[in-house]
């Protein structure tokens, strides 16, 4: 009888589980809300994810749109903290992105931003939560040599897909 109830609960807890997407699914989905919908270029390999340093008393800025416990934020945090080996995306995965060297990407960015700047992206492998309920990743976009701008992004699954429910300006401007 016990071993009935053992198996039943294993069974309760797989069919409640949400099975996490890979990294390249997760950015399909979420890079044409944010108006990334057409070809771009990608860094092939990933940033690291600025959330490792998240301090718990500047949480405000993150501009959180909802709620999120802190076990959440924990576990994001440990998560990127515990990601160390470079990830390298899967051109094959990906719709929009053309996944390009770094120094390639250097080669296309011009010296001064014009009105036809090319963008490159460089995006962190994202993190998920245990229960596949929320995901952390930075995206980094260049367009010209000196001009940089990066944030992080916290997502929240729901039945319509995820949802972005914070973000935190990394850094924003020139580099001269």
């Amino acid at each position: 009888m016990r071993c009935i109830y053992f198996l039943f609960l294993l069974w309760a807890g797989r069919v409640g589980a949400q099975t996490l997407p890979s990294n390249e699914e997760f950015l399909n989905q979420v890079l044409p809300a944010m108006g990334i919908d057409t070809a771009f270029y990608l860094v092939a390999g990933s940033d690291s994810c600025r959330f490792e340093k998240f301090e718990y008393d500047e949480w405000v800025k993150y501009h959180l749109k909802e709620t999120v416990p802190l076990s959440v934020l924990n576990e994001l945090a440990y998560k990127i903290h515990l990601a160390q080996a470079p990830y390298y995306w899967k051109q094959s995965m990906l719709k929009n992105a053309r996944c390009i060297t770094a120094a390639r990407a250097d080669s296309l960015l011009s010296p001064q931003p014009t009105a036809l700047s090319t963008t490159v992206f460089s995006i962190s492998q994202p993190q998920f939560t245990d229960d596949g309920q929320y995901a952390v990743f930075d995206i980094n976009t260049k367009q010209c040599v000196r001009c940089i701008g990066g944030f992080t992004l916290i997502y929240r699954r729901d039945h319509n897909g995820w949802k972005q429910i914070g973000h935190k300006d990394n850094w924003r401007g020139a580099m001269y």
